[in-house]
C-alpha cells in the first residue's frame, strides 16, 4: 500500500512520474537484449571465447569512451544528448536486424553495433541519472525519487530475462531486437515532449550550439576528473572495490555463467532466463530490505555486512556446482547482498560528487573500475577452456572477498565524514518507507 509521503511525492512531481515511466519501457527493452546477445552467441558459436568477446563489446564502452562521454556530459546540452543518443541507438539497432536477416557469420559487425549502441546508452544513462534526475524533484525528495528509480531497474531486471529468454525461444534475436526498437519510442516521446528541458536541468546555454571537440578539451576534463577522484580518500579505495566486484565471475551476462547454464548444463532459453531472473526476484527484495539495514546498523555494518552476505553465499554455493538448481538458488540468495551494497554505491556517488562534474567523475569511475569486465572476460575462458567453470568460479568468488576488504575501507572513510549522519537518515527513512 502506498504510504500518504509517498502519494504526496507522485503527485507533486508528474514530470518525475512521466520520466521514471517511459525510463522503465526504455530499460526494459535495452535488458532483454543485453540478455539476448550472449545467449546469441552461445547458440551461433558453441565458444566460450565468442561468448567473451559479446561481454567484452557490451561492456567495454565503459572503459574505452569514458572521457569522451563524460566530456560530452559536462560541457554539451544535455536535452540534445538524450535526443541524439536514443537515435543513435535505433540506427545500431536497425543494422543489428540487417545483421540478422542476410544471415551473416561474422562476428564483428554485430560486436562493433552493440559496442557503439552500449557508447551511446552510456551517454543518456549518465545524464537521466546523476543530471536529470536531481533537477526534476527537490533536494528533500532525491532520495525517495532515488529509492524509486533503482525499484523500477530491479523489476526490469527480473523481467526482462524472462522476456528475452521466451522471445529468443519462440522468435529469436530479431524480436529481441525489434522490441529494444520499440521501447526507445517512450524515452524520445518524453525528449521530445519536453521543450523546457534545458530550464529544469539548468543549462546556461540553452541553444546547446555545437562546437569543435579537441583531444586537449577531452583530456583535461578526464584528467580533472581522475585527479578529483584521486584526491579523495572515499573514491581510491571505491574503484578497488568496485574493480573486484565487477572482475568476479559469477555476474550475469558474463561468460562463465552463460556457459554454465545454456552450454555446460544444455538450458534452453526460457529457462536460463528464469535462472536470471531468480536472481534478480531476490536481489529487488535486497533493495526494499537496505533502508531498514542502514537505518538499523549504520552505513558501515550494512555497507560491509552486505558485501560479506554477498561472498559468503557465493562461494557457499559452489559447493553444489553439480546441481545447477541448487547453484542458481545459493547465487541468487547472494544477490540480496549485492542489492544492499550497490545501493550504498549509488549514494557514495550521488552525494560526494559536484553537480558540475557529474558527467566527467562518473564517466572516469566508471572507466576504471568497468575495466575489470573485459579483463575478467579474457581470463575467463581460460580458465574455463584448461580448468573448468568451477574453477572460474572459485575465481570470482575469491574476487567477491577482495571486493569486501575495501569495502570496508570506503565503509570506515564515508562513515567517518561529518555529514554522514544527515544523508543516512534521509537515504534510510525514505528505503523504508
Amino acid at each position: 500500500m502506498t504510504s500518504p509521503k509517498s502519494a504526496h511525492f507522485w503527485k507533486s512531481n508528474p514530470t518525475f512520474r512521466n520520466f521514471l515511466s517511459v525510463s522503465t519501457i526504455s530499460l526494459l527493452g535495452s535488458n532483454v537484449f543485453d540478455v539476448a546477445i550472449p545467449v546469441y552467441v552461445a547458440q551461433k558459436t558453441g565458444s566460450v571465447y565468442a561468448l567473451s568477446a559479446a561481454t567484452v563489446a557490451l561492456h567495454l564502452p565503459f572503459f574505452l569512451m569514458a572521457p569522451f562521454t563524460g566530456y560530452l556530459v559536462d560541457n554539451f546540452n544535455k536535452r540534445k544528448i538524450l535526443l541524439y543518443s536514443d537515435i543513435g541507438q535505433v540506427l545500431c539497432l536497425v543494422l543489428l536486424l540487417l545483421y540478422e536477416f542476410v544471415s551473416a557469420k561474422a562476428l564483428w559487425p554485430l560486436l562493433l553495433s552493440v559496442f557503439v549502441a552500449k557508447t551511446l546508452m552510456i551517454l543518456f544513462e549518465t545524464v537521466t541519472t546523476f543530471q536529470l534526475i536531481p533537477s526534476l524533484v527537490s533536494k528533500q525528495e532525491l532520495s525517495e525519487a532515488n529509492a524509486w528509480f533503482l525499484s523500477s531497474q530491479r523489476l526490469v531486471q527480473i523481467a526482462g530475462p524472462l522476456i528475452a529468454g521466451l522471445l529468443m525461444a519462440t522468435l529469436g534475436l530479431t524480436s529481441c531486437i525489434g522490441l529494444n526498437i520499440l521501447s526507445f519510442s517512450a524515452t524520445l516521446y518524453f525528449v521530445v515532449k519536453m521543450k523546457n528541458l534545458d530550464r529544469l536541468i539548468g543549462e546556461e546555454n540553452q541553444s546547446g550550439n555545437w562546437r569543435t571537440i579537441t583531444l586537449g578539451d577531452i583530456a583535461s576534463n578526464f584528467s580533472g576528473s581522475f585527479k578529483f577522484i584521486w584526491n579523495s580518500p572515499v573514491f581510491k579505495p571505491f574503484v578497488l572495490m568496485m574493480f573486484f566486484w565487477n572482475m568476479s565471475s559469477i555476474n550475469q551476462n558474463h561468460p562463465t555463467i552463460t556457459h554454465y547454464f545454456s552450454i555446460l548444463n544444455n538450458f534452453n532459453p526460457e529457462k536460463f532466463g528464469l535462472v536470471i531472473s531468480l536472481f534478480q526476484v531476490l536481489g529487488f527484495i535486497g533493495l526494499f530490505l537496505s533502508g531498514s539495514c542502514y537505518r538499523r546498523w549504520g552505513f558501515l555494518k550494512a555497507f560491509v555486512g552486505a558485501t560479506v552476505w554477498l561472498a559468503a553465499f557465493t562461494t557457499l554455493s559452489l559447493l553444489f556446482f553439480d546441481a545447477p538448481i541448487a547453484l542458481a538458488i545459493g547465487i541468487a540468495i547472494s544477490k540480496v547482498g549485492s542489492s544492499v551494497f550497490s545501493t550504498g554505491t549509488f549514494y557514495i556517488r550521488q552525494t560526494r560528487v559536484p553537480r558540475s562534474r557529474m558527467g566527467g567523475v562518473n564517466a572516469c569511475l566508471r572507466m576504471l573500475f568497468m575495466l575489470a569486465t573485459p579483463v575478467s572476460c579474457f581470463i575467463q575462458p581460460i580458465l574455463v577452456e584448461h580448468f573448468g567453470s568451477l574453477t572460474s568460479f572459485g575465481f570470482g568468488a575469491l574476487c567477491l572477498w577482495a571486493t569486501v576488504y575495501f569495502a570496508l575501507k570506503v565503509g570506515r572513510t564515508y562513515s567517518s565524514e561529518k555529514s554522514l549522519g544527515d544523508q543516512v537518515d534521509n537515504v534510510s527513512s525514505t528505503l523504508a518507507a
